[in-house]
């Protein structure tokens, strides 16, 4: 019993069960909800399609869903037999490989089978999935090798966007963000690609309008609606108007609403950089936050979520948890971690003291390596932010003007201006 997917790869399944399974792929490609209730009825459909458990498995893992992950992984693995494709066979074992902490698998797994959409989406680091590269850029430049296999599908195109934003290709990102979401509105990976343009290029107004707009039409059923909104907020900043901010915040960021690692991400983001402005309007949040974001707060996987626990703790004043998510840093399995997040930690430790001076010292030397961590350049910038309050509270103020300039020639920003003006005046 086989068939094909839609993509033109063989599934060991019958032709009822692949059909579902494709509405699933195409759901998770566009972060759509309902993914793993549409896994669960090819499941149904076919208790004994590993990939179907695999992908599921994968995305609970994605999830924080551990326990879940391993069950369906064990699941895919049961239902191997001499009918599954060595394709499906490589795409069960990377999953478990994933899951047992090999974040290389996916990568090793592309390799391999190239032709693979599924793969490939899970082997990117996006505001879905982790990916399989340490070093981001290296998952850029794969896609670059890649397109002449996979050329206008608006699946890969989405994903081009978003790299040749890293890669600061701005022209060839907004021409293959536009043609990915005339080809499928429904992508959220264009879409997020699309509105780092907006924020890369200093165009605020029209960014904030064109992504609520996007939110409440073709965004409705996007999964992580919470961190589209916060580039909302990070428009209204740019545009120097934190009650719009602020508001954003109450209607989707705050922990009442948001929970797990994307309030431990998002909203906590968010508040920090209002502290650094003196903006402590939702300040007695941060608690709350600590609360109901989950074990990667104390216990983060990654150096994407080490960076955000290590300010979570410092929005909370507490010092002494910074310097324990430091010393967890320094024990960790990457670069990124033990170097990059571990020296951001020390330096939290020291603002969080008010010795601006040392904290300054710290983050300008750590700088040049943030976007080794793996956040995008906007997520980025709360280490500079952070820079750059150490250095005016240290009286550091030439270089702190040097430091808005060369980030006003990068992109508008009212926040920078303001801040310029002030610097100035002293």
């Amino acid at each position: 019993m086989s068939t094909t997917d839609a993509f033109g790869q063989v599934l060991s399944t019958d032709a009822d069960t692949a059909r579902v399974y494709d509405d699933a792929t195409v759901a998770i490609m566009c972060m759509q909800q309902g993914t793993l209730e549409l896994l669960d009825q090819a499941i149904e459909h076919d208790p004994n399609f590993a990939l179907a458990h695999a992908t599921k498995a994968a995305l609970d893992f994605e999830m924080h869903d551990l326990i879940d992950s391993a069950e369906q992984y064990r699941a895919a693995v049961a239902c191997l037999d001499r009918s599954a494709t060595p394709r499906e066979v490589a795409f069960v074992h990377a999953v478990g490989d994933r899951i047992h902490g090999d974040r290389s698998a996916y990568r090793t797994y592309v390799d391999a089978y190239p032709s693979d959409p599924m793969g490939l989406t899970l082997a990117m680091p996006t505001i879905a999935f982790s990916g399989a590269f340490e070093d981001p850029g290296h998952a850029w430049h794969r896609l670059d090798d890649l397109a002449p296999l996979h050329g206008d599908a608006w699946w890969f195109t989405g994903l081009r966007a978003y790299a040749k934003l890293e890669l600061e290709e701005r022209d060839v990102a907004i021409a293959l963000a536009e043609q990915s979401l005339r080809d499928q509105p429904l992508g959220a990976t264009a879409a997020h690609a699309r509105t780092h343009l907006y924020y890369e290029c200093g165009d605020h107004a029209a960014g904030a309008a064109w992504l609520a707009d996007w939110i409440d039409g073709a965004g409705h059923s996007a999964v992580h609606r919470a961190h589209f909104s916060w580039h909302v907020a990070m428009h209204d900043l740019g545009l120097g108007d934190t009650n719009a901010a602020l508001a954003r915040y109450d209607a989707d960021l705050n922990p009442r609403t948001l929970q797990g690692t994307r309030s431990l991400i998002d909203g906590v983001s968010l508040l920090w950089r209002l502290h650094l402005i003196d903006i402590e309007d939702r300040a007695g949040d941060i608690r709350e936050i600590l609360n109901v974001a989950g074990k990667e707060v104390d216990e983060p996987t990654t150096a994407f979520t080490a960076m955000h626990s290590a300010l979570a703790y410092a929005a909370s004043g507490d010092a002494d948890s910074v310097a324990r998510i430091a010393q967890h840093c320094r024990q960790g399995d990457s670069v990124a971690m033990t170097e990059v997040v571990s020296a951001f930690a020390d330096a939290l430790v020291e603002y969080v003291n008010a010795d601006f001076e040392e904290s300054a010292r710290g983050l300008m030397t750590l700088l040049p390596r943030s976007q080794e961590i793996g956040a995008s350049r906007v997520q980025c910038e709360v280490i500079e932010d952070t820079a750059l309050a150490a250095l005016i509270q240290a009286g550091r103020l030439v270089e702190a003007q040097e430091m808005l300039n060369a980030r006003l020639d990068r992109r508008e920003h009212a926040g920078d201006r303001a801040a310029r003006e002030r610097t100035s005046a002293k």
